[in-house]
């Protein structure tokens, strides 16, 4: 009981309203008077509840002088909330996005919700010109995989650092060989990127994607340049110990570092505009 109410809470029902519903979907039908009474509530602040459980279309009222109230069946319910909740999120959306928006400076920010992590990455991912940098743990990278594609289907090139394989179709991608040493020794989830060198997003979330222990997003551009330079630079160093063993390893090191996209071969945004400051 408890926790069915407390998922209602979660999605906008205040206390009463959630009691009221859940009183409801395990008892006949009451009229609001009768539902005070079983409850032991204040008889004016259940017809109140009532009357926002039925415009919120998850109860319905008899339609004569007995005023019977009935639950709506919670999969009737959430399929009309959904889809109500969708309409007003897209139409606050489209009113949002029709302001003005002023350019911010140069900052970093702290980001406490790991949903907006996700966001914040699909997000960057989306408007990424030219290259993208990923080091991010076997979870996390799971769940942006197809933006990942996305991005490298429409013309970015993507760098990947993952720790135990995986495939991702256009991304130019090395797995860490001590992975499943640093999982272990961190017990944790990460998820970082660099776009353009101008936008970076460093994130640390606990193994069960529920929180975040660090995460920060920047579009310090200096900070961003540095940061894609490190992190190209560990991949490369990644890719040339995958061949010490090679009896061609002085070639194929040259060719490594020859397809590797740095600042003095590549076009990258960041890096322009870092010069014209």
């Amino acid at each position: 009981m408890i926790k069915s109410n407390e998922a209602l809470l979660e999605i906008g029902f205040n206390k009463l309203e959630a009691d009221v519903y859940v009183h409801l979907l395990t008892h006949p039908p009451a009229t609001a008077y009768k539902i005070g009474k079983q409850m032991n509530k204040p008889t004016a602040n259940v017809y109140k509840a009532i009357e926002s459980l039925a415009a919120k279309g998850a109860v319905i009222v008899e339609d004569n002088k007995n005023k019977l109230c009935k639950a709506v069946i919670p999969d009737e319910f959430f399929s009309h909330y959904e889809k109500s909740i969708l309409e007003k999120s897209n139409a606050a959306k489209e009113m949002l996005n029709s302001l003005e928006i002023e350019e911010d400076e140069e900052k970093s920010y702290s980001i406490t919700s790991v949903p907006l992590v996700f966001e914040r990455f699909r997000s960057m991912m989306n408007k990424c010109k030219a290259i993208a940098v990923v080091d991010a743990f076997p979870k996390t990278i799971s769940k942006v995989a197809d933006c990942i594609e996305e991005a490298a289907k429409r013309g970015v090139t993507v760098y990947v650092e993952a720790y135990q394989p995986i495939k991702l179709e256009g991304a130019k991608t090395v797995c860490a060989t001590i992975g499943e040493e640093a999982l272990n020794l961190w017990q944790s989830q990460q998820l970082n990127l660099v776009i353009d060198g101008e936008e970076h997003l460093i994130a640390l979330m606990d193994n069960n994607l529920t929180k975040v222990k660090q995460a920060v997003w920047s579009n310090s551009t200096y900070i961003s340049c540095i940061l894609h330079a490190g992190m190209m630079r560990e991949q490369t160093v990644l890719e040339i110990m995958k061949e010490t063993d090679n009896p061609d390893f002085e070639n194929v090191t040259k060719q490594i570092l020859n397809n590797q996209k740095f600042f003095f071969n590549s076009d990258i945004p960041g890096f322009y505009k870092l010069q014209k400051m």
